[in-house]
């Protein structure tokens, strides 16, 4: 045989074998790649936004260490070392820290103010403050404007919420109560896996725009005593309250002024969160936020962020809203 027609003999065979091997891998592939039905999809973004939902109600009764065992991931899980929170100040990582500031902190912060309040209203006097679900910051925020993404495996989500809402703590001093006040405008972006078929709080962070305090007149009704004047806003970490101007960082010059406290005293209008020193961080077991998110300002750029979710398959094959890459390699900077 002609060794010509020998070569190109062999190499016909070769192209023949590779392109049966390549239908084949692609069909095997594709059978690897099974996507979720858009029924599935849709139910699935429902779930999720129930779980941002419920994520708001629980905070708005103060019930932040019962959200964390609810909707957060299990803190025995493949996924609780790289959950996190986060706000342009801080960012707790690992459910263990998450659960330990944002639900026992609230917590512990909440039984004192308590014990404070019960100063000021003596029908309070043989309530357990453990068990009562009184003091500490009333902060109410929504979750609106949702844009969410399911993955084609159905195994994580991700989405983008703005949050307006309120922010209420009393401050007492004897027997007087004066309401600080701020208002939300904020956003939230997260991460969200399905563990033990259930949907839950993987990656939580908050971006601050803009966080005025009311006008005196409208928390007036609330105050108890003589003083008048309006004190600063809520306390507690991860509450949802934000740093004042400077750019989203605490220390910051206040957006609205912390008005004055009870006997005259100026109070900031700063959350406990965002006041939080480079110690205080690190003795919550935190890390500071490497990514400071601007707070609006006549000459801040206007962008969108966080940047929306993308159609993707699995998560290994889009971006992260929490400091992990795709491969829960921590990252630094992040999130912008």
């Amino acid at each position: 045989m002609n060794w010509r027609k020998l070569l190109s003999s062999s190499i016909l065979t070769l192209l023949a074998a590779a392109l049966v091997w390549a239908t084949v891998a692609n069909a095997q592939g594709a059978a690897k790649r099974q996507t979720i039905s858009d029924g599935e999809r849709a139910l699935n973004a429902i779930r999720v936004q129930n779980l941002m939902s419920e994520h708001e109600y629980y905070h708005a009764a103060g019930m932040n260490l019962e959200e964390v065992d609810a909707l957060w991931v299990s803190p025995n899980g493949e996924y609780a070392k790289t959950a996190c929170f986060f706000s342009p100040g801080w960012v707790m990582q690992g459910v263990a820290t998450v659960r330990k500031n944002y639900g026992e902190g609230h917590q512990s912060d909440k039984e004192k103010a308590f014990e404070e309040l019960k100063k000021a209203y003596p029908q309070l006097a043989n309530m357990d403050a453990k068990t009562s679900n009184i003091g500490g910051e009333f902060a109410m925020h929504t979750s609106t404007t949702p844009v969410i993404e399911v993955a084609g495996d159905g195994k994580t989500a991700k989405g983008i919420w703005y949050s307006p809402g309120v922010g209420l703590t009393p401050h007492v001093s004897g027997d007087s109560v004066q309401v600080g006040s701020i208002f939300f405008w904020e956003k939230y972006a997260g991460d969200f896996v399905k563990e033990n078929g259930q949907w839950k709080i993987w990656h939580l962070g908050m971006y601050y725009d803009f966080t005025p305090s009311f006008p005196e007149s409208m928390t007036a009704q609330l105050n108890k005593g003589t003083a008048t004047a309006q004190a600063g806003g809520p306390g507690g970490p991860g509450g949802g309250a934000p740093p004042q101007g400077g750019g989203g960082q605490a220390g910051g010059p206040p957006q609205g002024g912390g008005q004055g406290g009870p006997g005259g005293a100026q109070q900031s209008n700063k959350e406990k969160g965002e006041t939080m020193t480079a110690e205080d961080i690190a003795k919550g077991g935190m890390l500071q936020n490497p990514y400071k998110y601007p707070s609006w300002s006549p000459d801040r750029k206007n962008v969108i962020t966080p940047k929306f979710p993308e159609p993707y398959y699995t998560f290994s094959e889009t971006f992260s809203y929490g400091p992990y890459d795709s491969n829960n390699q921590y990252k630094d900077p992040w999130n912008k």
